[in-house]
């Protein structure tokens, strides 16, 4: 009898390791494929971390009780460690004042990537100092240049963002997108910031999104001109309702609307869809830049699906080359959500450091990187 159980049990373990071996296959695909076309496969690809834990689970439970079941959960694994990369790098972090040093002898680029969501504009944090904290988090870093998502001005110095940056920092030029102006005097959008003269500016619309925005610098550094993208690409745009709904189906909260689920995944599918037309048009555009380029952001999306793998396309991920530990850069109910990034042309830059900057003051942790750019005799080498 316990013989008849113990087959029933591993039977049922067995088909159980199936499901997570599909859902592996299926979240490797979701980097393939548009979500405009099969917008289902994005929510595997989300589920990555996860799908991969299960199945090196399964994998030592059948070495274990049965190897040769072991063989289908060990290919999928096999398939997807070069995968895990891109959210765990397990080198050992860079000597920050060594990177110090290079900035200064060398001709490097350090930059910085925040999604600052309006300088908390309408106190989210319950913190009437969070603003003056996210500056002294820029003045800290010095960046040589400054990308913001969610950036907010106002021209009556009521709340002080621009004229704040400028004066704290030494990237000085700038080039700023508007995504709403109201009264003429209150602007939201996206803003570079450079420490050298931006020679060309540029803005990559979006078609079917008033709120996101994507903009490209040509900057001249060191006797040479690259291109800097700076991406805000679509949301979800969860509702206070929806952040409740997440916390009961998550085990947080004890009780939510019946449409909860429903509606969430309304609001998911309509976002992998509009930010895959949004990727398209963008991995296009680098594609057919003059400069080499840096790219930096919020892609809203996590390195196993199609928006980062098409847009880091011949592109490297200063993460991966450069970055320590988990690379989660987002403050949400979702853990190790890695989401902003740094890719650069590997051509023209080396990256020797990279940080997420574990600061809880929006919504997105920044993220920094020093690029070095490489010699001529390096570049003709590549």
């Amino acid at each position: 009898m316990k013989k008849i159980g113990a087959e029933v049990f591993r039977k049922i373990m067995f088909g159980l390791n199936m499901a997570a071996v599909i859902g592996l296959l299926l979240s490797l695909l979701a980097l393939l494929i548009s979500p405009e076309h099969f917008w289902m496969l994005a929510f595997m690809g989300l589920a990555f971390p996860f799908l991969f834990a299960v199945n090196v689970l399964f994998l030592m439970y059948w070495m274990v009780i049965q190897w040769r079941r072991a063989f289908f959960s060990g290919i999928l694994v096999v398939l997807s460690l070069t995968k895990v990369g891109d959210f765990y790098n397990f080198s050992a972090p860079a000597n920050r004042e060594e990177i110090v040093n290079i900035r200064a002898a060398d001709s490097s680029l350090h930059i910085m990537s925040y999604n600052v969501r309006l300088f908390d504009l309408y106190n989210w944090t319950n913190n009437k100092l969070t603003r003056n904290k996210i500056m002294d988090v820029v003045r800290k870093e010095q960046a040589d240049i400054l990308c913001f998502q969610e950036f907010f001005y106002d021209d009556t110095r009521s709340f002080n963002t621009l004229d704040t940056l400028l004066q704290i920092q030494p990237a000085r030029y700038k080039h700023i997108a508007h995504t709403a102006t109201v009264k003429e005097v209150n602007h939201w959008g996206i803003a570079t910031l450079s420490r050298f003269p931006i020679i060309h500016r540029g803005t990559i619309p979006f078609r079917d999104s008033t709120d996101n925005i994507s903009i490209f610098s040509d900057i001249k550094a060191y006797g040479d001109t690259f291109r800097v993208y700076n991406l805000h690409l679509e949301s979800v745009r969860f509702r206070r309702e929806d952040y409740k709904a997440l916390k009961t189906i998550t085990g947080n909260e004890d009780q939510t609307n019946l449409d909860g689920p429903q509606r969430i995944i309304s609001r998911m599918r309509r976002a992998y869809i509009r930010r895959a037309r949004q990727t398209d048009v963008i991995a296009e555009h680098i594609q057919k830049s003059p400069h080499p380029v840096i790219v930096c952001g919020d892609f809203n999306d996590p390195p196993n699906s199609y928006t980062y793998h098409q847009i880091s396309s011949n592109l490297h991920d200063a993460f991966i080359e450069s970055g320590a530990g988990w690379g989660s850069t987002y403050i949400g109910i979702i853990p190790f959500l890695r989401i902003d990034y740094i890719l650069y042309s590997p051509q023209f830059f080396n990256s020797l450091y990279f940080k997420v900057l574990k600061k809880k003051l929006s919504d997105h942790y920044p993220v920094v990187s020093t690029l070095r750019l490489k010699s001529k005799s390096q570049k003709s080498e590549d």
